[in-house]
């Protein structure tokens, strides 16, 4: 069972033990044998043109397993995924990963996916061009690179996917569900072309999964892939005990300015190209513009919600 609490007060009943709260959280003592934790975040911050984007928030997530980022959808929790991956500055604070705190070198470590202006891919291309992109540069400029093949695939998207079955390399991305477009991205992320050992994989927005079913088949996948490193989970809702069991559940109360959305501006030369497939060296831009997203995620939620507690509702 999870444990959380609120602002140093008593436990609170069905409510997680890492809590980001506006003031200083109580923090988990490690046991001897326990892996020190993956995250530490001391006051942070991050503001742009029109106002404050998010915190300050304090929280810790475990060196180990799957941690769950509950909160409001919209600019400020996808701003937060982007600084812990190291691809965002903050202007406040103080933020360690993996024992790490400049943002070029944890975005060496931390594979990041589920943000459009990093990992999105091209629905007008087939999934071979995209994974053939992804070869290419994994190899030096001066290697011909022959186009990818089932054997790449497999040993590519295969550990990811598991025991479900793998779209045709011959599909468009525009044809993929939701589900699979997403393991093809965190598949990229995880197997980055400047071949960097990952040591955190960050997930934003669970809900851009919008079926249930295939909701739940991501939830199992990322818990599996949090068997062998810390995964973090950006979600409206908390996911029901009864569905996961086993994972760390911290709530975000800061994260809600509306007023601002990060955008990626520009990137650095040949980063747009390799997008999908390696890590910048540098950190996203932020950019104010409206956000027309937080009402979809709303009723997301009340959809959520009703077929968790057994509604005959779909969801759509």
């Amino acid at each position: 069972m999870r444990e959380r609490q609120s602002d140093g007060s008593q436990p609170i009943k069905g409510v997680g033990k890492f809590a980001a709260t506006s003031a200083r959280t109580h923090r988990k003592s490690h046991a001897d044998g326990e892996s020190a934790p993956a995250v530490v975040a001391e006051d942070i911050a991050l503001s742009a043109a029109e106002g404050r984007v998010f915190g300050h928030l304090n929280f810790t997530v475990p060196g180990s397993g799957l941690t769950i980022l509950s909160g409001r959808g919209g600019s400020g929790r996808t701003s937060l995924a982007l600084s812990i991956s190291g691809r965002m500055k903050l202007d406040a604070g103080t933020l360690t990963v993996l024992g790490e705190r400049k943002p070029n070198k944890i975005n060496k470590m931390v594979a990041i996916a589920g943000v459009d202006e990093i990992d999105g891919l091209d629905g007008d291309v087939r999934l071979r061009t995209v994974l053939t992109e992804h070869k290419s540069w994994s190899h030096p400029w001066i290697v011909w690179t022959k186009p990818a093949d089932q054997e790449y695939y497999e040993s590519l998207c295969g550990d990811v996917f598991g025991d479900r079955a793998l779209p045709s390399l011959d599909s468009y991305v525009a044809e993929l569900t939701s589900l699979d477009n997403i393991l093809i991205r965190i598949s990229l992320a995880l197997a980055p072309a400047n071949s960097e050992e990952i040591g955190l994989l960050v997930m934003d927005d669970l809900e851009q999964v919008r079926e249930y079913d295939l909701r739940l088949v991501l939830i199992h996948v990322l818990s599996r892939l949090a068997q062998r490193m810390p995964v973090i989970v950006n979600t409206v809702n908390p996911i029901p005990d009864s569905l996961m069991p086993d994972h760390t559940l911290i709530e975000l109360f800061n994260t809600d300015n509306d007023s601002v959305v990060p955008i990626v501006e520009e990137l650095p030369p040949g980063v747009l190209q390799d997008r999908n497939t390696a890590r910048s060296t540098d950190s996203v831009s932020v950019n104010p513009s409206p956000d027309t997203q937080d009402n979809i995620n709303n009723n997301e939620t009340a959809r959520f919600d009703a077929v968790a507690a057994g509604s005959d509702e779909e969801t759509l």
